[in-house]
């Protein structure tokens, strides 16, 4: 189960316990989500993703590639590196509704 909070400005989202293809997919759903409900910061949090395994795929490297190939640039406008997470500023919101994004709408993806 993924963590999620909204405090209506920010949404921050632990990723931790989920698969790498499983962790995109709530990505892209919670930041849909965002962008909807007129929120400025998705704050992703996806750990330091130590990996045993030379070559191995992990969240973060597979964010900063979606990120690299323009698969977050509809969302974004600006985003920061910071260890262990990634902060996405999703720009100007238009409308910014009071509902609270809920873990429940994003997963299961």
């Amino acid at each position: 189960m993924i963590q999620l909070d909204d405090d209506g400005t920010t949404v921050t989202l632990d990723l931790h316990g989920l698969t790498v293809d499983e962790a995109l997919a709530v990505t892209r759903r919670t930041l849909d989500l965002a962008e909807a409900r007129g929120r400025v910061t998705l704050k992703v949090i996806h750990g330091h993703s130590t990996s045993g395994t030379p070559g191995q795929r992990t969240i973060k490297t597979a964010l900063y590639n979606a990120l690299e190939q323009g698969f977050l640039q509809r969302y974004q406008s600006n985003h920061h590196r910071q260890q262990g997470a990634l902060i996405l500023s999703l720009g100007v919101a238009q409308t910014n509704t009071a509902e609270r994004i809920r873990s429940t709408e994003v997963w299961p993806p």
